[in-house]
């Protein structure tokens, strides 16, 4: 069995150590978690057949997410990371021959967490950051900016001229017409299209994290606000709600966020899915008061508890896969002899993803 292993931002043996730049007076202890996560995969069963995974990775975001250590231990002869594509996503590619007698991979990670808490005071933005934003207001194949998109951003914004108001607008117009739709499997597929035709038919939007957050992106770019996706996964408890948080095992957990940009802010987080996620499990009414402190509170916020990937919709893998343009990336792509494994049947693969908080 040949066993290739390889270690990345690993941090100091023994206790953690955090540099002052990273705990400032506003991100003190308080809102920081550090968590240790395990990703493990055994594709023996499969046989005589080639497998290929693509794993999403997790990146540094500046005041939010840093990235201690990535490590992996295979018995494949070709493990490797890459950020070779279009978006720049982190990936880990592992490859094993048909030859391979056991096809197994572990793949760990430490990550520290902030809670992201957007203040909405004017600052000076980079130049470069404004300018790369304007590569989130065009139109991808699963996220349409014309039509029936186009339409119903304008009925929605109105007049309005302001960007920050114009998102607000949407945020709360996709809380106001959507539902969480328990019976759509994993995260949901993504389209707009599909979400207003539902409106349209039923007066409502059943959906999970993916629909509802791809269709504000869509209303944001085409009411001229560059938004993105933001693929991830629970990684510990909530402590605003049990409908936030996870538990150790999270091999079920991935969650999607979005984000948009404003010139003089920069990139403001939020999450309009989980406040359905909140009516549903709390039985509560979406006008009631708790829903709607926690809609303020979440326009502009991401909880210490989500561990993000990427915001890569659209694009091609590195190495190539036989099935061609991924739709998403929040959760691991698979082929066995060139055929896709379902992402959303972890059986498929016989990988699970455990995540413990570390004490501080």
């Amino acid at each position: 069995m040949h066993r290739r292993e390889f270690m990345t931002k690993t941090a100091l043996a023994g206790a953690i150590c955090f540099t002052p730049s990273f705990l400032t007076a506003t991100q003190t202890k308080t809102t920081l978690a550090v968590y240790d996560i395990n990703w493990t995969f055994d594709l023996t069963h499969h046989g005589a057949q080639e497998c290929s995974l693509w794993i999403p990775l997790p990146s540094d975001i500046p005041e939010f997410q840093s990235v201690l250590q990535i490590g992996a231990a295979s018995d494949s002869k070709k493990s490797f990371q890459t950020a070779h594509n279009n978006y720049g996503s982190a990936t880990l590619y592992t490859h094993w021959e048909k030859s391979a007698a056991t096809k197994t991979l572990n793949l760990t990670m430490r990550v520290a967490l902030h809670d992201r808490q957007c203040d909405f005071k004017r600052k000076r933005v980079c130049p470069d950051e404004v300018e790369s934003s304007q590569e989130f207001l065009a139109p991808t194949v699963h996220i349409p900016t014309d039509g029936t998109v186009a339409k119903t951003a304008q009925k929605i914004v109105g007049n309005e001229k302001d960007p920050l108001k114009k998102a607000r607008k949407i945020y709360d117009w996709i809380i106001a017409n959507s539902y969480r739709d328990e019976s759509v499997h994993g995260c949901g597929v993504g389209s707009p299209n599909a979400m207003l035709s539902q409106l349209e038919k039923e007066g409502r939007m059943g959906g999970k994290c993916l629909d509802m957050s791809a269709l504000c992106v869509a209303l944001m770019r085409a009411s001229s606000i560059p938004a993105r996706e933001v693929m991830g996964i629970r990684i510990g408890p909530s402590r605003l709600s049990a409908a936030f948080g996870a538990k150790e095992d999270i091999t079920k957990s991935q969650h999607c966020k979005m984000e948009f940009f404003i010139p003089t802010i920069g990139w403001i987080p939020c999450d309009p899915a989980d406040i359905t996620k909140l009516v549903l499990k709390e039985e509560i009414d979406p006008t009631s008061k708790r829903a709607r402190e926690l809609a303020d509170k979440f326009f502009g916020f991401w909880e210490n508890n989500w561990m993000a990937f990427n915001h890569a919709r659209d694009f091609d893998l590195y190495p190539a896969n036989a099935q061609g343009t991924l739709d998403s990336f929040g959760y691991v792509y698979g082929e066995v002899d060139g055929e896709y494994l379902d992402a959303f049947e972890p059986s498929r693969y016989r990988y699970t993803i455990i995540s413990k908080k570390l004490p501080l």
